[in-house]
């Protein structure tokens, strides 16, 4: 019963969630693979910055679940908005259980997606009504958000581009005589 206490300031609401159990994800990607050899912080922004585009597309709220040494959950928003943040898992639950614990606490299941490679996290997610993907699905959604991003921004930037005109019957020219 203690441990439910973590989760208070967990709130799920009736928005789109991703949640990837990052650690799994991060090992299961061999470009993220080679980036736990500076550190896996390092890893761990590079896959956030992998999937941001998709919070920014789609407006998913997206939590990243890490293991930690904590004897409690703590949260991190590190692009300083609510609707994107690392969890990092009390030491005795792990990051599986949060994400566990997340899709029993969830009103509507269909609305989370938990990108994972793990067999007992997939499983899990399925058996709560939950989508369950893959890495590979997962980079390709972001990879699919980022170009429509980029047509988008294409798109206005032509449209801010068209020729300016002067509409207003004002003489703006300077008479040298004053």
């Amino acid at each position: 019963m203690a441990m439910d206490q973590n989760f208070k300031g967990v709130r799920m609401n009736d928005s789109r969630y991703l949640l990837i159990d990052a650690c799994n994800v991060i090992f299961a990607t061999a470009s993220l693979r080679k980036d736990l050899s500076t550190s896996l912080e390092v890893a761990r922004d590079r896959l956030a910055e992998l999937v941001r585009v998709i919070h920014d597309a789609e407006a998913v709220r997206i939590a990243m679940v890490l293991d930690s040494r904590s004897d409690q959950l703590e949260v991190e928003h590190p692009y300083k908005v609510k609707t994107f943040e690392y969890l990092y898992a009390p030491a005795e639950l792990s990051a599986d259980g949060v994400i566990e614990r997340i899709l029993k606490r969830v009103p509507e299941p269909g609305s989370v997606t938990v990108a994972s490679n793990d067999n007992m996290v997939r499983e899990a997610t399925r058996a709560s009504g939950a989508l369950a993907i893959r890495p590979e699905e997962l980079f390709e959604w972001s990879r699919a958000c980022g170009r429509r991003l980029e047509q988008d921004a294409l798109r206005r930037n032509q449209a801010n581009a068209k020729a300016f005109h002067n509409r207003l019957d004002l003489d703006l020219a300077f008479d040298d005589d004053e």
